[in-house]
């Protein structure tokens, strides 16, 4: 596991300090390590590989370099980690408070911090835990392509409804990471298919769902596929002799 603080969260924590919120600054970023320590302890139960943790001011990304086809029930229960383990060290600060061991101003601050972060992180946009649900959602129900092509979408849509509902330096500032992180993910569409086209074809996966799809582009996750067109489908079999 390697774990990355990007340069900008030692900028604000200096600005934090300077500004007298440095316990704010301080437990929020506590309380964000735990959530993405939750990701990465669930991504080792179902063995994921190559877990990078990466700290930002606002927020966490954790991520794993593992093939996009993977079981989509692996990334669900991965996601479900980080509030797992947000939840335990709430419980464990409220058995503090209660044990006159944290004060009541740390609790307060601890307290509001988690209703934060819970409110913020399950919006659905990428790249919030609330966008990788979303995503993992319209996987299930939607073309791989075409799901992601949806998540942005939705995203986009809801940045623009945050902003204008909030209003503050903080969402204007958080919306324009989220923005960027949109943007890259819509660069990256192409690249991501033509990756999850790529594993099909040098990996057998085992699973249990079989699709009729017309297009090659129309491909699911967690499925085997019949294709139904007969060009495609005869040079498939004839270069992998096999299901995709």
């Amino acid at each position: 596991m390697k774990i990355n603080i990007d340069k900008t969260t030692y900028v604000f924590l200096l600005i934090s300090f300077l500004a007298g919120y440095f316990e704010y600054i301080y437990l929020l970023l506590i309380i964000i390590f735990i959530h993405e320590m939750g990701h990465a302890f669930i991504g080792k139960l179902v063995r994921f590989k190559n877990i990078v943790i990466t700290i930002y001011p606002f927020g966490g990304v954790t991520t794993f370099n593992e093939d996009l086809n993977t079981f989509i029930y692996k990334e669900f229960l991965s996601l479900l980690g980080g509030i797992f383990f947000q939840g335990l060290f709430y419980l464990f600060c409220f058995y503090m408070h209660n044990s006159l061991f944290i004060t009541d101003h740390v609790f307060y601050i601890v307290k509001r911090i988690n209703i934060l972060l819970v409110s913020y992180n399950f919006l659905p946009i990428i790249p919030l835990d609330g966008g990788k649900l979303l995503n993992i959602l319209l996987d299930i129900f939607f073309p791989y392509k075409i799901s992601n092509k949806i998540s942005v979408i939705i995203s986009f849509v809801f940045v623009i409804i945050f902003v204008y509902k909030k209003g503050t330096i903080f969402s204007l500032l958080l919306s324009l990471f989220l923005i960027k992180c949109i943007i890259n993910e819509i660069n990256n569409i192409p690249s991501k298919y033509n990756r999850f086209l790529f594993e099909r074809f040098i990996n057998k996966y085992n699973f249990k769902r079989i699709k009729i799809v017309k297009s090659i582009n129309l491909l699911y996750r967690d499925c085997n596929h019949i294709i139904n067109n007969e060009f495609e489908s005869d040079v498939l079999h004839k270069l992998f002799d096999r299901k995709i």
